[in-house]
């Protein structure tokens, strides 16, 4: 019997716990509970200019939150883009998401991108173009944020914590500013928007010399135009997405506005097994059995505080604090597993070591294709049959609807 891949990878979250360092704020409460009780707020900061895709003239603003009475030098900031099929939205609409992370340490961040506001219907060639104006936006928000610590500093910001997410199409322009770069291979229509965008800096602020990079991303159901753009020592990924999602597809398919199918994209369920496959640090809930779009913020869910709270754990015991929180982890957030026998030429069986709570499965091949799933599991012995397996490699991904309980990952082999 073989045991699972997290059995290395706690012993792994060991030494790397004993050998990272944590950031200066690290302690038992900070960024996972609400250890501030009024958020300061500063509201319409202008951080760019620029044309948008129907020819008229946008001022950029951020708002930000800030945790109230915080003496800390520097923060790690998360910065948040809305939702709304690149259509409407603002960045008003992010207000309670801000303030939820400002009560729990972070400076909270919300801006503006240019929107598509042309007098046609979009299609691939033109929300290609719109995308890649709001990436060139927030890379303008990025440089801001680094330009301001490394002058004024009124924000008190760390220019080396800093997280980019958004809901939706807020998301879909995170995830292209974290992992597209220079060394990808682009489709030629993605190439000459770029470049007639300002190249890969983007052209809606001046202050190019300071950097956009980013160290985290939050991915609140997006996408990517291809989930081949994430390479190797790229930044860490939690995601939340629906499982059947209509508006973003969770694996791959069309991205729709109004309901119409506008463009290829690949969502949290493609890019995931990408992560993996790269061994970059990553998370993903799939709320199970839902067609909704970002059900889990819908009112009244029993997700939300699920996702939102592992979303903090997510950055504080990966970026932010990794030291001590990878040996807190190892004795209360990793259940064990053995995977038998794997390879297999006949069927497989999958032994979780302790069951607090019911979990869901979806497994993928190679491609990141979809390939099986059965959720609201509750037994300790589940039996894979071969009879639903074609010879090859698949990914197993088991999500605990605790999300306190750290996701099982691990690779199976079928003959």
């Amino acid at each position: 019997m073989q045991q699972n891949i997290f059995t290395l990878l706690i012993i792994l979250s060991f030494y790397y716990g004993s050998t990272a360092q944590n950031h200066s704020s690290c302690d038992s409460s900070r960024y996972i509970s609400e250890v501030f009780s009024d958020v300061d707020t500063t509201l319409a900061v202008l951080f760019g200019n620029n044309i948008t895709i129907g020819g008229n003239n946008k001022d950029l603003y951020m708002d930000i939150y800030e945790p109230s009475g915080d003496a800390l030098a520097q923060r790690p900031v998360i910065m948040l883009a809305f939702g709304g099929s690149f259509i409407g939205g603002s960045r008003g609409d992010l207000q309670s998401l801000c303030v939820f992370y400002a009560k729990r340490g972070f400076v909270a961040v919300s801006i503006d991108y240019r929107l598509f506001d042309m007098f046609a219907l979009p299609n691939a060639t033109n929300m290609t173009d719109v995308v890649i104006k709001a990436v060139s936006d927030m890379k303008a928000a990025v440089r801001f944020l680094n330009e301001d610590a490394a002058t004024v500093n009124n924000y008190r910001i760390d220019p080396n914590l800093i997280f980019v997410g958004g809901i939706s199409a807020g998301a879909i322009v995170a995830n292209h500013t974290a992992y597209v770069d220079s060394t990808d291979i682009l489709d030629p229509v993605v190439s000459a928007s770029i470049i007639a965008n300002g190249g890969w800096t983007g052209n809606s602020s001046s202050n190019t010399q300071y950097s956009s990079t980013v160290h985290g991303v939050v991915n609140f159901s997006g996408a990517l135009s291809t989930a081949s753009l994430i390479s190797a020592n790229e930044p860490p990924l939690f995601s939340a997405h629906d499982d059947t999602d209509g508006t973003v597809p969770y694996a791959e398919g069309m991205a729709k506005v109004f309901g119409f199918p506008i463009i290829y994209m690949e969502g949290s369920g493609t890019m995931h097994p990408r992560t993996d496959s790269l061994g970059i640090v990553n998370e993903l809930i799939t709320i199970p059995s839902s067609t909704g779009h970002v059900s889990y913020f819908s009112g009244g869910s029993s997700w939300q505080d699920s996702v939102q709270d592992a979303s903090c754990i997510f950055l504080r015991d990966n970026i932010i604090c990794p030291a001590t929180i990878g040996i807190h982890q190892i004795s209360q957030r990793h259940l064990s597993a053995k995977f038998y026998p794997n390879p297999s030429s006949n069927d497989m069986s999958i032994q979780i070591s302790d069951l607090p709570s019911d979990y869901d499965m979806v497994i993928y091949d190679n491609t990141g294709r979809r390939v099986f799933q059965e959720f609201s599991i509750n037994e300790n012995l589940f039996v894979l049959k071969k009879q639903n397996f074609a010879a090859g490699m698949y990914f197993v991904h088991i999500q605990f609807h605790d999300a306190y309980i750290a996701p099982l990952k691990s690779k199976i082999i079928f003959r």
